[in-house]
C-alpha cells in the first residue's frame, strides 16, 4: 500500500510539474498552436537564435488592450541583456502576436527598435505597453498599462 501511494504521489507532481510549463516566446515560436502566428509577426526580419531556443526571461504580465486582454512576455538575450531585448504581446482568445525587438550599441549610445505586426488597433497602446516591457515600467507599474 505505500509504495502505491508514493508512486501515486510522484505520478501526480509529474503531471503538475508538465501542467505548470510557463509561457515565453521560445515557446510561442516552437508551439503549435502559435508558431504559424509568431511566424507572421517575424514576417521579414531576422531575429537571433536565443528568441526562438531560449533566452533570459521575465514575469509575463496580464494587461488590457481596447477590451481585450492580453499576455506581455519579454525576454533578453543570455548574458547580454542590456544589448538585445525583445517584448510580445499574445492575445490568448485569437492567438494575435504583435512585438518589438531592441538593440543597443555597444557604447548603450543608439537604441533601435523593430516593431513586428503592429496592427492599427494596437499602434499607440500597444507600442506604449511593449516599451514599457523593454524599460521595466511595466514591471515596475503593472496597474499603468492598462487601457480599456
Amino acid at each position: 500500500m505505500k509504495r502505491i501511494l508514493i508512486a501515486l504521489a510522484l505520478s501526480c507532481s509529474a503531471l503538475s510539474a508538465q501542467a505548470a510549463d510557463p509561457l515565453t516566446i521560445s515557446s510561442l515560436a516552437t508551439d503549435k498552436a502559435t508558431a504559424e502566428a509568431f511566424k507572421t509577426m517575424v514576417g521579414s526580419q531576422k531575429l537571433p537564435q536565443w528568441v526562438t531556443q531560449g533566452g533570459t526571461t521575465s514575469q509575463n504580465q496580464d494587461v488590457v488592450i481596447g477590451g481585450k486582454k492580453y499576455i506581455v512576455l519579454n525576454s533578453c538575450k543570455p548574458h547580454d541583456c542590456a544589448a538585445e531585448n525583445i517584448a510580445v504581446l499574445y492575445s490568448p482568445e485569437s492567438k494575435a502576436l504583435a512585438g518589438v525587438f531592441s538593440t543597443l550599441d555597444e557604447q548603450a549610445i543608439h537604441q533601435k527598435l523593430t516593431w513586428l505586426n503592429i496592427s492599427d488597433d494596437l499602434s499607440i497602446d500597444g507600442k506604449t505597453v511593449l516599451f514599457a516591457a523593454l524599460t521595466g515600467s511595466l514591471d515596475n507599474h503593472p496597474d499603468s498599462f492598462n487601457f480599456k
